[in-house]
């Protein structure tokens, strides 16, 4: 028989077969309950199955291989794998990653929303450590990388996301939304990425939502053992003189469940562990600020804030010289959790589910800094000036591209030097603790299906910091802003006595402390019940109703400290302060010379209080300061009432859900603001309601073609670290302004309503194509506004948010996988993924934080084109994943001071692999190579000849041990 044939045979059959399972599945509901992912265990050679029609329970409402969580009326999924409604769950026999990409199609095709999963077998098959590792590979979903972790999730180009966990929020210290490292993968059965709402989802997340379903005893058959070991090397791109270490981790799970007399129950635990050595450099060009005369012989002359803006003489052109430096981050963190789950099926109509999660967060860390202040030189040589990026709006303003700044004494203390040539390094210590406890009731019977919930989550923030600064007097610094590679970075760093300042510990005198601390703390008691009534035949199918009560406070205090040394005294080397081991050689950054002699981390964190002493300061923490404490307040009462629906237009078969929410909040808000001197109490106690309409439909154009629509209001209030008014101060140089940060308690949510439409095209077998059309008008998003303010007669750079005015966010997601079946042989064994997303976004914002004019611009944050791509292998042993993920450019801030351009961040492509090969049934290898490519993030402001920063990110390489029993 010819390969064709026996592959159409093979077809036939397993059609046959999804049919029969379908209704043994129906069959066996009440004795097996949430065993959608039973076959975990098996082989991952499958023969390849048409993709089965959709069961449905009796509502009418399909039903997926996985829970949807937020599709009817038991939003909150008790992580047993309860099917939406209550309805039976269809089991397709797939292995491996085609099964679990298969179980994520049923969900999308499923679904009333617009809505895309990934599951945990694919979780597993692929080297993910935490949450936002493995949210990269959902189609429309980008992240952001940061210090070698995922710091940040995107949805179709917006940050703007809520995250649950299992229906409810979570959240870890002050803020609203989770930190995606803090979550292993080991705990996550799956996620879920919605990209349009119903009412019975908490609100939040103008641009999505994501739901974490976490693991549970009834996803098994019984007793399952699986764990990992894997170690990490993580490659140091930008400081070639950094250490490369080992990053080991580990993991296990036990699950099993037992038939007693009084139901069937399971439990199961699992514990993660994690410890990674990083470094992460940054080479910085700062925003435009100082002005000088620039002669045509390549000297110049620095115009004071008092003199005209215009060339001192004639021939000469004004030109922009920013400040140059870097920093080098980097330390070493460990994340640990542990998660348990009891599940009890008391009898065919009741179940009960408890879960507990908690995570762990320990970092001790330095922040290396290298200054070149050269922009406060009263004179400058070898001048090179820009002919391009001259026109600002204080008029042709070349930059300046490479000067050499020669020493200028402009005080009479040793240390009064231009340019000020200094070296700075905090030891920064940090923990976390969370702590989450979920447990529900469900109730099934008839037409009823009831679940009612109660969730605790506390989560605690601590920080300590240490700042010592040390200065080289008397230095010629030689810099460049923009070179070959359209960045800048010293050119040369001499001392009348060294040439090479930067690595003689002898040439450095020490410059003044700041300690600062903070501690925050999150609690949240969350209430929630959800029911739904199926009814009979008809247009309406199933009414769901819900009712959310939520108890969220939060709580900040910290304390800071600065102070100099005494100028008028003799300077005095920091080693001969401190003694030996005072100093380190820092890593670096190579393009400004490479290595540098910073005070130690650890003598800072662990020997503080005598260098507390020798600035004057008693032992100890810097005592609390009242004008820094912080605490909200926040009550919530969420109703909701929707119906599924379902009806034959034009003999097109469609459903759909209306419903609407409405939310009451009250909040209790207690700080203290500060602008310049003016210190204001805030006392604000503040209600509001919002009612959150929305409208889905699902259309069966043909077998293998649907379309998606909806429309309704979303809202995001903004997080708690935003409100706090407190202001944070780091104290200035004696050439450079200090900077500044405090939150707004004024802000206000922002809103949208949201137009989704979708048309997608389901391959036989497996894979879909897809293209998605949406739509967000918003108002009130959020952005980040800096300006000069004195304050004690010293000038600060302070951030502060506002709402900015309306926006607007459209375009269109095109997005396609498969697995290429219909190949013979070896090549049967590749599939593809690929998504492309294009957005036209603008928003209407202020200029000058103090007018109230808005002007119509980029929305921040937001790139206009992004893909992700992804070659995929499964066969003979071999499970691989080849990914390239590109983000376009977009605009980080609006109007940077000093022209008012928008700071602009390049566009970067990310290229991961991955590969696993069995070694048996039950143990595997892997390897994983991350940003294979050494790409990184650059910014520049206004134009590409006025570089900001380079923030290199490192290539991270693993091997890796898993096993199942």
């Amino acid at each position: 028989m010819s390969q064709m044939k026996m592959s159409r045979m093979r077809r036939a059959v397993a059609a046959a077969m999804c049919v029969l399972a379908a209704g043994s599945v129906a069959a066996q509901q009440a004795g097996a309950q949430g065993n959608q992912q039973n076959n975990q265990q098996t082989n991952a050679q499958a023969v390849p199955l048409p993709a089965p029609q959709p069961a449905q329970d009796a509502s009418g409402q399909p039903v997926a291989a996985q829970d949807t969580s937020g599709q009817s009326a038991p939003a909150q999924d008790t992580g047993a794998g309860a099917a939406v409604q209550g309805g039976p769950i269809a089991t397709v026999e797939v292995t491996g990653i085609r099964r679990s990409i298969r179980s994520a199609e049923q969900i999308k095709r499923d679904a009333t929303q617009v809505v895309d999963s990934i599951n945990a077998d694919d979780i597993g098959k692929f080297p993910d450590r935490a949450a936002g590792d493995a949210l990269q590979r959902i189609a429309g979903v980008q992240v952001g990388r940061d210090r070698g972790e995922t710091s940040t999730v995107t949805i179709r180009g917006l940050p703007d996301v809520v995250t649950s966990l299992d229906g409810n929020d979570i959240f870890t210290g002050r803020g609203r939304r989770l930190s995606y490292q803090d979550l292993p993968v080991q705990s996550i059965a799956g996620m879920d990425v919605y990209k349009s709402a119903t009412a019975n989802q908490p609100e939040g997340g103008i641009a999505g939502a994501v739901n974490i379903r976490l693991r549970a005893p009834f996803d098994y058959k019984g007793q399952t053992v699986t764990g990992y070991l894997e170690n990490r090397r993580q490659k140091i791109n930008g400081s070639e003189a950094a250490e490369t270490r080992n990053s080991p981790g580990g993991g296990v799970l036990y699950s099993n469940r037992w038939k007693t007399d009084v139901g069937e129950m399971g439990f199961l635990f699992d514990a993660a562990y994690n410890k990674e050595h990083w470094g992460y450099p940054v080479q910085w060009v700062d925003r435009p600020d100082r002005i000088f005369s620039v002669s045509p012989d390549g000297t110049a002359v620095r115009l004071n804030d008092d003199q005209p803006l215009a060339p001192l003489k004639a021939g000469d052109t004004l030109g922009n010289l920013p400040q140059v430096g870097g920093i080098y981050n980097g330390g070493d963190r460990e994340r640990f959790s542990g998660h348990g789950a009891f599940q009890w099926k008391i009898n065919p109509k009741l179940d009960f589910t408890t879960q507990y999660l908690g995570t762990g967060y320990r970092a001790r860390s330095q922040v290396d800094y290298i200054l070149g202040i050269v922009g406060w030189a009263p004179r400058l040589n070898s001048v090179e000036l820009g002919d391009q990026g001259c026109d600002t709006p204080q008029g042709q303003i070349c930059p300046i591209l490479s000067a050499n700044a020669p020493p200028a004494q402009y005080g009479p203390t040793p240390y009064d030097w231009d340019p000020y040539m200094a070296t700075s390094a905090w030891g920064v210590q940090e923990r976390t603790n969370t702590h989450y406890l979920n447990s529900t009731l469900r109730f099934r019977d008839g037409p009823w299906d009831v679940t009612t919930g109660l969730a605790f989550t506390h989560s605690k923030f601590i920080q300590d910091r240490v700042i010592v600064d040390q200065q080289i007097p008397n230095a010629t610094v030689g810099v460049y802003t923009y070179g070959a590679d359209g960045h800048g970075g010293y050119a040369s760093v001499t001392t009348p006595t060294s040439a090479t300042p930067l690595r003689d510990p002898n040439e450095f005198v020490l410059r003044g402390l700041v300690q600062n601390w903070e501690e925050s703390l999150g609690k949240q008691t969350q209430w929630r019940t959800d029911a739904t009534y199926k009814l009979s035949e008809g247009f309406l199918r199933a009414v769901n109703v819900g009712l959310r009560l939520s108890s969220r406070s939060t709580s900040y205090h910290s304390a800071e400290a600065a102070r100099d040394i005494d100028k008028r005294a003799t300077p005095r080397s920091p080693g001969d302060v401190f003694g030996p081991g005072f100093e380190t050689l820092s890593p670096g950054v190579d393009r400004l010379g490479g290595q540098y002699y910073v005070p130690s981390r650890d003598f800072l964190l662990d020997q503080t209080d005598p260098v507390r002493a020798a600035y004057g300061f008693p032992a100890g923490l810097v005592p609390d300061a009242p004008n820094r404490q912080f605490e909200q307040r926040e009550r919530t009462t969420a109703a909701y009432l929707s119906a599924r629906w379902q009806t034959t237009l034009g003999g097109l078969d469609v459903s759909g859900d209306a419903g609407v929410r409405v939310v009451h909040v009250k909040r209790k808000l207690e700080g203290t603001s500060r602008v310049g001197n003016v210190i204001t109490p805030i006392d604000l106690s503040t209600s509001e309601n919002n009612y959150l309409p929305n409208l889905s439909a699902l259309v069966g154009w043909r077998e293998d073609l649907q379309s998606h629509f909806s429309v309704g209001k979303t809202l995001t209030r903004p997080d708690f670290l935003r409100l706090n008014p407190a202001l944070s101060l780091i104290p200035p140089t004696v050439n450079a302004p200090g900077t500044g940060s405090a939150g707004n308690a004024a802000l206000a949510p922002t809103k949208s309503t949201n137009l989704d439409a979708t048309l997608e095209y389901y391959f036989q077998g497996n894979g879909y194509a897809q293209l998605a059309l949406f739509h967000r008008d918003f108002t009130g998003y959020l952005q980040d506004y800096t300006q000069d303010e004195i304050i004690d007669g010293q000038r600060y750079r302070v951030t502060r948010p506002q709402n900015s005015g309306q926006g607007t966010l459209k375009g269109f997601e095109f997005g396609t996988q498969k697995f290429f079946d219909f190949l013979p042989g070896f090549w049967s064994g590749f599939g593809a993924q690929y998504n492309f997303t294009w957005i036209d976004a603008d928003n209407e914002t202020r200029l000058d934080v103090n007018s109230d004019v808005l002007t119509k611009g980029r929305l921040i944050d937001v790139a206009k084109k992004s893909h992700n791509l992804a070659l995929l292998y499964e066969g003979h042993g071999l499970t691989g994943r080849l990914a390239a993920t590109r983000r376009g450019d977009y605009v980080e801030q609006i109007a940077e001071p000093r022209f008012l351009q928008d700071r602009v961040v390049k566009a970067s492509t990310y290229v991961d692999l991955s590969l696993s090969y069995e070694l048996t049934k039950n143990v595997s290898v892997q390897f994983d190579a991350i940003n294979l490519t050494k790409e990184k993030y650059e910014s520049y402001v206004g134009d590409p000849v006025r570089p900001r920063d380079i923030r290199y990110t490192p290539t991270t390489y693993g091997v890796g041990l898993r096993f199942k029993l």
